[in-house]
């Protein structure tokens, strides 16, 4: 019955909480105490006859089973030769490098058996490919490769895979690369119904699929951006990918593709017919307004509204526009992708400044079904008095994958677009978004609403978003780290206060006190536990010489 299944998962509960006491007291035991060979014994044959117990556990190797997906009838293998492949992890010792041998077609498997003492610890890994010795030396290979040498193996292009926790068995799954770095572009064009406009889009490829076209799930696809007025920002986009593309050949950042979103006749001077994608028409007067949204009303009514008076600007097309973007220039960029293995949701987002920023905000809030990426510079939150912060109340991820938005603003901007994108951030982290994993905040120092300042600020924010490691974004030079929430904009109090405070207080985050105090306790206990093992040692305990185990080797 339900109380037994009850009973008997908390049970289960409690036996792998002792578990895993156990485990990282054996971890801690193996990694402190001096070496002994017949203590290695005692342990093994521990091990033999406690089966599930820590000893047990430790007394295997661990294994990191790298499931290698390349193509066999690849130009890189017709004319370089037999390739031969390799699997390596960041770690030092034996059993780090395995070869990988073929399991199925397109498919090799290299078996890494590393020492026990690296048990819960993180590590990288990569593939590594051995070409022929001769055919390595051929004007064809060359062509193909140029960058091939002729001394040792080549490291895969692009980001390394992370195991954020090493178990006792491990598997992961890697589509390497290791010749191919010049990115495609691909053109598609459809009539909007919804802005009775001829739309053109420019998807840039990365290079990273057009070399390893194996089939993959969803969520090993490279994310597709929409790029929202990109004859505002900026002028020869090709020349911009090239930036971003070194950044994925190189490591620091995951392969992404990039969608330019063009409306025919539309150009930089355009203000009149430029399509503005709301979910309603414009108003002049604000009436009743929220508290917190007092500021906004105050500027709108002013002055905010003057601005979109005139012209055809399609108000109100947001829902339909991006539905549309999405079934007619999709397919187009989708046949130029790996065939998927799944029908999971696909990593697509919306990408602009200003009102594009606004645009791709209503992109995420009006279809979550199709859009769950959302790069929002400066966003021009103050529409309507405020109406876009509405949708937050309605926002649910049931629909499709939980969003990750990133928000940025510069601080020559002025005080609204300070309050308006920092009382974004806060709500939607009120809404259950965690700050630094769902969404992010940057204020760009000297920030202003040029295009030349938006693309200072794009780096960070691709790096954030589709940064190369396992937090979700590469680590910058010092002093160039992302500020999540650096202090609060000025006249804006801290989270939770929206009196003004007319000075900029530095935000302590809870989490990180918690983590602080951990780590503090966790210091002391290793500590007193090496002292204790000293002690043991003068004694002549049965641990006195040497660790518990050794490698099986």
């Amino acid at each position: 019955g339900d109380s037994r299944a009850v009973s008997v998962g908390a049970h289960l509960v409690r036996q792998r909480a002792r578990t895993d006491r156990c485990l990282w007291l054996c971890v801690h035991l193996r990694r402190r105490v001096p070496r002994s060979r017949w203590a290695e014994l005692v342990m093994r044959l521990l091990g033999i006859l406690g089966g599930g117990s820590c000893f047990g556990v430790l007394a295997v190797a661990l294994h990191v089973d790298v499931i290698v997906h390349y193509p066999e009838k690849s130009p890189l293998l017709e004319t370089c030769g037999r390739l031969r492949l390799f699997a390596s992890t960041g770690l030092s010792g034996p059993g780090v490098a395995a070869e990988a041998n073929k399991t199925d077609d397109d498919t090799f498997l290299a078996r890494l058996e590393l020492p026990d003492q690296h048990l819960y610890e993180s590590t990288t890994v990569a593939v590594l490919a051995d070409p022929d010795n001769v055919a390595r030396r051929s004007d064809a290979c060359h062509q193909i490769c140029m960058d091939l040498g002729q001394e040792g193996r080549e490291v895969q292009l692009g980001a390394f895979e992370v195991i954020e926790r090493l178990d006792k068995m491990n598997v992961i799954h890697v589509w390497p690369t290791f010749c191919q770095q010049d990115w495609s572009e691909v053109k598609t064009s459809f009539h909007s119904s919804a802005i009775n406009q001829t739309v053109h889009v420019v998807a840039r490829l990365p290079a990273a699929i057009l070399e390893n076209r194996v089939r993959r799930p969803s969520a090993k696809m490279p994310p597709v951006m929409f790029r929202l007025n990109p004859e505002w920002y900026w002028a020869r986009g090709g020349d911009k990918y090239n930036t971003w593309h070194q950044l994925m050949v190189t490591g620091y950042m995951k392969s992404m593709v990039s969608a330019e979103v063009f409306i025919e006749n539309v150009t930089w001077d355009s203000w009149l017919t430029q399509p503005i994608y709301t979910l309603e028409g414009v108003q002049a007067k604000c009436g009743s307004c929220a508290p917190e949204l007092q500021f906004v009303c105050k500027s709108w009514e002013l002055h905010g509204n003057s601005m979109y008076a005139g012209g055809d600007h399609s108000f109100g097309s947001a829902t339909a526009f991006f539905g549309e973007l999405y079934d007619k220039a999709m397919p187009a960029i989708l046949a130029q992708l790996p065939a998927r293995s799944d029908d999971a949701t696909l990593p697509v987002g919306v990408w602009g400044y200003c009102v594009g920023g606004l645009a791709a905000w209503n992109a995420l809030v009006s279809r979550p079904d199709l859009f769950n990426i959302a790069y929002l510079g400066s966003p021009a939150m103050d529409y309507n008095c405020g109406h876009p912060f509405d949708a937050i109340r309605g926002m649910n991820w049931t629909a499709g994958a939980r969003p990750r938005i990133y928000i940025d603003a510069g601080t020559e901007e002025g005080e609204l677009m300070d309050k308006q994108t920092l009382l974004l951030f806060q709500k939607l982290q009120d809404k259950g978004l965690v700050a630094g994993q769902d969404v992010f905040y940057e204020r760009a120092e000297f920030g202003t609403h040029q295009a030349s300042s938006f693309l200072r600020r794009t780096v960070k924010a691709l790096l954030v978003l589709f940064g190369a490691n396992s937090a979700g974004h590469a680590k910058l030079p010092d002093g160039q780290g992302l500020t999540v929430l650096d202090s609060v904009p000025l006249g804006m109090a801290a989270k939770g206060d929206t009196q003004l405070s007319g000075v900029s207080q530095p935000v302590i985050s809870v989490p990180a006190l918690g983590h602080a105090l951990a780590w503090s306790c966790c210091a002391g206990a290793m500590f007193f536990l090496g002292r204790l093992s000293m002690s043991r040692s003068m004694h002549g305990s049965v641990f006195a010489s040497a660790p518990l185990l050794s490698d099986m080797t």
